[in-house]
C-alpha cells in the first residue's frame, strides 16, 4: 500500500488488526502512527488502551498478551512495536502465529527502518494489505511536501522561502516540520512566509544569509558580496558562521568539479552530497566556470582568514573585506590582491 492510500483509508475510518509501517523516513512513519491513533483510540481511554514496546528490549509473549487484552474504556486497543528489526529471531514464531489470528479489537502496529525478507516475521508482514513503506523523499518531493504542510497549517510560502528552508534543513522532514510549525506561529494564520520571515526567526535558517554571501563570492559579484557581508554583520551573528558557510560552499564546488571531470550525473551528486538536485545544478554551473587552481586559491584564502580571525586583533570587517576582494578581483586568472 502507498502512503497516500493509507491516508485515504484512515480518513474513511478504516483500519486493520495488524499494520506494518516501515522505511527510512521515520517522521512520516510517526505521522502515520498519530493518524492511526486518532482513528483507533477514544481520547478518554488513550492512556489505558495504548501500549508501546521496543524491539531491542521487548519479549514476544508480552506483545501478544498486550494485543489480546480487551479494551478498557474504548472499543479498540492500540499496541505499538517500534524497531521490529531489533527483535531476536526467537520472537518470530509467537508473533507470526498472532498475526495469522489477530484480535479484532486491537490494532497492532509494527515499525521498522528495514525489512529482512529472509525472516519469517517480515516475510509475513510484507505481504499484509496494510504494509506501507515510507522511503526518503527526493528533493522535488520535499519541496512539494513543504508547500502542502504550510497550506495545511493555513499559510502560504514563496518558492524562494522553500529553497532557503531546504538549504538550511536539507531533506530532514522532522526538522523541516519543526521549522514550519514555528514559522506559521511567527507569521500568523493566513499570512505568506517569505525569506525574511525565516531569517528573522531562527539561527539555523539565518545561515541562509551566510550562504547568500558564499554564492555571491563564487560568482565574483564584488558589490553585492560587500552588501551581503554588511547585512550578515548587522545581524549580530558570529563571523565564523559566515566563514564556515563560505568554506562549505567552496568545498562543495571542489567536489562537484572533480565529479564533473569524472562524468558523474547531477542526480548522483545530489545523492552523495545529500542536497537538492536544483542546488546541485546551480553549483555545477558555478563549478564549470572555475579552474581547479582558482578553487585551491580560495581554500588557501579561507584558511588564512580563519587563522586571522582566531589569532589576531584585526576586526572581522577588515578580515572579510580582504577575503571578498581576494575572491572577486582578478577572476580571469589575473592578479589576486595580496
Amino acid at each position: 500500500m502507498e502512503p497516500r492510500e493509507l491516508e485515504r483509508r484512515l480518513k474513511r475510518k478504516e483500519l486493520a488488526p495488524v499494520v506494518f509501517l516501515w522505511g527510512e523516513e521515520s517522521w512520516l512513519v510517526d505521522e502515520a502512527i498519530r493518524q492511526i491513533e486518532t482513528v483507533t483510540l477514544d481520547p478518554e481511554g488513550r492512556e489505558f488502551d495504548r501500549e508501546v514496546f521496543y524491539g531491542d528490549e521487548a519479549e514476544a509473549q508480552a506483545i501478544v498478551t498486550a494485543a489480546r487484552t480487551l479494551p478498557w474504556l474504548g472499543s479498540q486497543r492500540l499496541v505499538l512495536l517500534r524497531g521490529a528489526e531489533a527483535l531476536p529471531r526467537s520472537a518470530d514464531p509467537a508473533l507470526v502465529a498472532y498475526c495469522k489470528q489477530p484480535s479484532p479489537s486491537t490494532c497492532l502496529i509494527f515499525t521498522a527502518q528495514r525489512a529482512e525478507v529472509g525472516r519469517p516475521l517480515f516475510a509475513l508482514l510484507l505481504k499484509l494489505p496494510w504494509a506501507v513503506r515510507f522511503r526518503r523523499l527526493l528533493a522535488r518531493e520535499v519541496s512539494t511536501w513543504i508547500d502542502q504542510r504550510v497550506a495545511a497549517r493555513g499559510c502560504r510560502i514563496t518558492s524562494d522561502a522553500v529553497t532557503a528552508l531546504m538549504e538550511a534543513a536539507g531533506n530532514d522532514l522532522r526538522q523541516l516540520a519543526n521549522e514550519i510549525d514555528k514559522l506559521v506561529t511567527f507569521v500568523g494564520s493566513g499570512r505568506v512566509i517569505e525569506v525574511e520571515s525565516l531569517m528573522a526567526l531562527t539561527a539555523d535558517v539565518r545561515e541562509a544569509s551566510a550562504f547568500e554571501l558564499a554564492n555571491l563570492l563564487s560568482a565574483g559579484n564584488l558589490a553585492e558580496a560587500l552588501r551581503a557581508w554588511g547585512k550578515f554583520a548587522s545581524s549580530g551573528e558570529y563571523p565564523g558562521l559566515a566563514l564556515g558557510a563560505i568554506t562549505h560552499h567552496v568545498r562543495q564546488l571542489w567536489r562537484i568539479k572533480l565529479a564533473q571531470q569524472a562524468g558523474a550525473s547531477p542526480e548522483r551528486l545530489a545523492s552523495e552530497l545529500n542536497i537538492p538536485a536544483f542546488t546541485v545544478r546551480r553549483l555545477s554551473a558555478q563549478a564549470a566556470a572555475l579552474e581547479p587552481e582558482r578553487l585551491r586559491q580560495w581554500l588557501d584564502t579561507l584558511l588564512e582568514a580563519d587563522q586571522t580571525l582566531k589569532r589576531s586583533a584585526l576586526p572581522p570587517r577588515a578580515v572579510f573585506e580582504r577575503l571578498i576582494l581576494r575572491f572577486c578581483v582578478g577572476r580571469g586568472g589575473g592578479h589576486t590582491p595580496a
